[in-house]
Formats: C-alpha cells, structure tokens, sequence
C-alpha cells in the first residue's frame, strides 16, 4: 500500500470515529440536559452500561488519534460489547439495535486496526 492510501485510510478512520463520537455525545448530553431538568426516568443499570461502554470507545478514538492500533483495539473491544449489549437488552429489532449501537463504532476500530497495520508496514519497507 502506498503512502498517500495508508495516510488516506487514517483520515478517513479518523473523521469517521470522530464523527460517530461527536453523535453520541450530542445523544447523551442532551438526554442528560433533558431528563435532569424534567426529572423524570433517571438512567437505569442499562443506560449507566450503555454510557460506559460509549464513553470507553471514545476514548479509544481519542487514543487512535495518537496511537492507532492501541486505540483501535480499545474501539473494537468497546463496540463488540455494545453490539452484545444490544443485542441481549434489544426487544424485537435486534439487528437493527447492534448495527446502531455497535457498527459505527466497530467499522471506525476496525479502520484504525488496518491503518495501523499498513503504517507499520510501511516503516518495515
């Protein structure tokens, strides 16, 4: 793999981890702000789970920014268990709950991984 591809894939595994972040957060700072102002349904053992798992993905993109195969496995690892999560605590739509809660996260680790791993060979050349 060339050069420009390898730096081309990190950017995109970047962009996209950032974004996928970016999302999350916006989801669960607002149904923060919300549900503290009103009061109502405070978060239950599922949604304290569900954040930590968020929380551990983001910052394994934070991570891959610097260091993309440490920070990719921590990604994928987060997002393996969100789709578990998913789909144990998911009524009818299962597949739909993993592929929303787990697959942005899972195909930004897995870019992160492979970014890794042609930057490395890149160096070996």
């Amino acid at each position: 793999m060339t050069n420009n591809k390898a730096k081309r894939m990190r950017q995109i595994a970047r962009w996209v981890g950032a974004i996928v972040g970016a999302i999350f957060l916006f989801i669960f700072i607002s149904e923060g702000i919300i549900e503290a102002v009103t009061g109502e349904n405070p978060p239950g053992i599922e949604g304290i789970i569900l954040a930590g798992l968020v929380i551990i993905a983001i910052v394994g993109i934070v991570i891959a920014w610097w260091r993309e195969g440490v920070g990719g496995t921590i990604v994928t690892a987060a997002a393996i268990a969100l789709c578990v999560f998913a789909f144990v605590t998911a009524g009818r739509m299962k597949i739909i709950a993993v592929l929303f809660a787990g697959g942005p996260f899972l195909a930004s680790g897995i870019l992160f991984l492979i970014s890794s791993r042609n930057s490395k060979k890149m160096e070996i050349h």
